[in-house]
């Protein structure tokens, strides 16, 4: 097993763009889920930003919660995750909220968290 991954290229499949300023690359959360996790797991964003996350947990069948306190960020997530295509199964739950409090989450309810946490004070959200 290697801790490093290579990819050709940034990746812009479904729903992928570049647009949202300090996402990363799909390829990042879709090898993630697919090594840490199963089909119908449900997956925590806490830090949902640009929807790349929820977009391959999708696309993936795995549900997945979104939640992030920026409202155009979730305005995002939900245009991101609107698409229609048949194998993807994956129930996505976009919710405002502040990661720091995640109360409403039932304990031992998550079974995997993929996030791309914010850059602290470098990019202003």
């Amino acid at each position: 097993m290697t801790t490093h991954w290579s990819f050709p290229k940034r990746g812009d499949w479904a729903t992928h763009d570049a647009k949202w300023r300090g996402n990363w690359s799909p390829y990042i959360p879709r090898n993630i889920i697919l090594r840490y996790s199963q089909e119908g797991d449900l997956v925590l964003d806490q830090f949902a930003g640009g929807g790349t996350t929820l977009v391959e947990a999708k696309l993936l069948n795995r549900d997945i919660i979104g939640i992030d306190i920026n409202d155009v960020a979730l305005e995002r997530c939900c245009e991101k995750t609107a698409f229609d295509y048949e194998p993807a199964k994956g129930k996505v739950y976009i919710n405002k909220g502040d990661a720091r409090h995640l109360d409403s989450i039932p304990d031992d309810s998550i079974d995997l968290i993929c996030t791309h946490p914010p850059y602290a004070d470098i990019i202003k959200y």
